[in-house]
């Protein structure tokens, strides 16, 4: 790991004894800036941000210890190693007691200063390292927590490796959680000219924009994308006093609805669950969620589950019921590929329009219309249309349909899905390219993000077809497979544990441990000395 490092000294003969007589290059050091002053010394700080300063005292234009604290009032965390005069020694202790790491005095013995500069330099390398893992310890806990999240919310039931990072704190099952759901109307029509990776692009600048924008106020929040223009904002359920109103989001929509007027014809909708649930119930709140955003008027961009219209009463009942209900069976249908249900939602539709009167004509027709728009979703979801025929039936929505004329258009669509049911192999071809990039990839770290990104699908796609394919979750299946290999190289092999976990994707050994324990009921030391006992 190379380093960089600022020499400061106002004598000239100094500073040039200081860039020549030390071994820089031996010790991986490379000397980005010398500096006279401490002005000098604090612009080239800013600019090359180096890993360590050597800087004397007393200097003209700014001493020494004002360039250290200029250096820590802007955040720079280099360590700083002071040159001094014995008049000065009490200065150095002072600065010590503010983040100096040492000093020399002088005159300088070159020796002691060349043992001192690689000492620090040790220090600051295996702190780098140290961050380094955090940083991928605290990504894999990232990952692990958003596969399960993900899962949930899409009601699929996992093993909670995700929370295993909680267990000591006992804290695992006694979390609880509120959820924010973003819903882009009108995205799908307005994205149909998009290609595919100007859709991807786009919706992942608006998942990141909702990380930044609801940061101050949603705190150790999960952004995750359900579909294409849906969000879901998952965070800690607040206490009743400090819950999260609609003038706290409202700058929030601003930002956004900036950014979506670019594209005309696209507006936010909000839905907010607040009541405490868990992640084992997060599908349920989802499903709310969605069911208050089709119960309620599109030009309500915010609604909260305490306040939001729930319940309609009147003629209008029976149809906003049906209207639900299809749209459940329509998702569940595709998704599943049960034609049975689909042929099913099929004849109940025909005989609801069969059955209507004159005077429910207009709702119904504003039934269909949805109906439609949400069938055009799921299947671009699912890539069961081409660009080419989801851009005829747009047009064809551009005209004043009749009542007959959408439910053709919704029967067409339904065929077409159950055509594509039929005849589509590539789910199978999908999946066998996902096994093959997990077995590739067991040593890394890698989420249902970065699969889907490498198949080309959606988070939500690819975790229908992988639980369809294999009869488990990716979180559930990519355990066993790390598991059973670490299990081979620990019978097989006299890697150390660590280096085990390291080659599974696991590196830090103590959660390891734990997910290894967890899997067959021994330590990975437990399970090496059992299997040599036995042998």
């Amino acid at each position: 790991m190379r380093l960089k490092a600022l020499l400061v000294d106002d004598e000239v003969h100094i500073l040039n004894n200081l860039s020549k007589v030390l071994p820089w290059e031996d010790m991986d050091i490379e000397i980005v800036s010398l500096a006279k002053n401490g002005v000098d010394a604090l612009n080239a700080a800013i600019q090359h941000e180096p890993d360590l300063i050597l800087s004397d005292i007393r200097m003209p234009v700014m001493d020494g210890m004002t360039l250290l604290q200029e250096i820590r009032n802007r955040g720079l965390t280099c360590e700083i190693l002071l040159l001094t005069g014995y008049q000065e020694f009490e200065y150095a202790k002072t600065a010590i007691r503010h983040g100096v790491k040492d000093y020399i005095c002088k005159p300088i013995n070159y020796f002691e200063l060349e043992e001192t500069v690689r000492n620090i330099a040790g220090q600051i390398r295996e702190k780098r390292k140290k961050q380094n893992k955090e940083q991928k310890l605290n990504r894999v806990a990232y990952l692990a927590n958003e596969n399960y999240m993900l899962h949930s919310l899409l009601g699929q039931e996992t093993e909670e490796e995700g929370v295993l990072w909680d267990e000591e704190d006992g804290l695992a099952n006694e979390k609880r959680y509120a959820v924010l759901l973003l819903d882009l109307e009108g995205y799908a029509h307005r994205s149909i000219s998009w290609t595919a990776y100007e859709r991807k692009a786009w919706n992942l600048q608006i998942k990141n924009m909702l990380k930044d924008i609801f940061s101050p106020i949603l705190k150790d929040k999960t952004v995750l994308q359900i579909r294409e223009g849906e969000w879901c904002v998952i965070f800690p359920s607040p206490e009743r006093d400090s819950r999260i109103t609609k003038e706290q989001l409202y700058p929030g929509l601003i930002i956004l609805q900036t950014i979506i007027d670019e594209n005309a014809g696209m507006s936010i909708r909000m839905s907010l669950e607040q009541n405490p649930f868990s992640l084992k119930e997060l599908s349920m709140a989802y499903q709310r969620m969605q069911k208050k955003l089709i119960l309620n008027p599109s030009s309500e961009w915010f609604l909260d589950t305490d306040t939001a219209n729930m319940e309609y009463s009147g003629p209008e009942l029976s149809a906003t019921e049906s209207k639900w209900l299809w749209i459940e069976k329509l998702s569940a249908g595709l998704r599943n590929g049960n034609q049975e249900s689909l042929v099913q939602i099929t004849q109940e539709l025909k005989s609801f329009v069969g059955h209507l009167n004159e005077n429910s004509v207009g709702q119904s027709e504003k039934l269909l219309h949805y109906l439609l728009i949400h069938l055009l979703r799921e299947m671009r979801e699912l890539q069961m249309l081409s660009g080419e025929q989801e851009e005829n039936i747009w047009q064809r929505l551009q005209e004043s349909l009749s009542l007959k004329e959408l439910l053709s258009l919704i029967v067409l669509l339904i065929e077409r899905s159950r055509d594509s049911l039929s005849t589509k192999k590539s789910s199978e071809l999908l999946m066998m390219s996902a096994q093959n990039y997990i077995q590739h990839n067991l040593e890394n770290d890698f989420g249902i993000e970065d699969i889907s990104e490498y198949l080309g699908i959606s988070c939500s796609y690819f975790c229908l077809l992988f639980k369809n394919q294999f009869g488990e979750t990716f979180v559930e299946y990519l355990t066993k497979q790390r598991m059973e290999v670490a299990k081979t190289l620990i019978i097989s092999s006299d890697k150390s544990i660590t280096q085990i976990g390291s080659a599974v994707g696991y590196h830090e050994r103590r959660y390891f441990t734990k997910v290894f324990q967890k899997y067959t009921g021994m330590t990975p030391s437990e399970f090496r000395l059992k299997d040599s006992t036995e042998s």
